[in-house]
């Protein structure tokens, strides 16, 4: 159980960090011609957790807002810290079943 706790906050953490590259890509091709917006959709993965599932879509003339770009910039900073306090959380919940644990029932890493 902690262990898939552990992955499912890992998969939260990696489909943000595909958000921002995402992001980044948007911004650092803002006035570049013909480029296609990148736009993420998060879905679940096969065994439990979150995938991020990149697309790319057309501009149209107005280009890419970058005030709508800065949004999702700070939603995926938000929801990879939110992500990584679950997998601190799920960590420090195996240290402590760890320890109270004999040293002989311990696991190979903790002894």
């Amino acid at each position: 159980m902690i262990s898939s706790i552990i992955s499912t906050a890992f998969s939260g953490m990696a489909a943000q960090q595909s958000r921002m590259q995402a992001i980044a890509s948007n911004i650092a091709n803002v006035d570049t011609p013909g480029y296609a917006r990148r736009d993420v959709t998060m879905v679940s993965g096969p065994g439990g957790g979150v995938q991020a599932v990149v697309r790319e879509e057309e501009t149209g003339a107005g280009g890419i807002d970058l005030g709508e770009e800065l949004i999702g910039m700070i939603e995926a900073k938000i929801g990879y810290e939110a992500n990584l306090a679950v997998m601190e959380t799920g960590m420090d919940m195996w240290d402590m079943l760890m320890s109270a644990l004999e040293p002989k029932d311990r696991d190979e890493r903790w002894r």
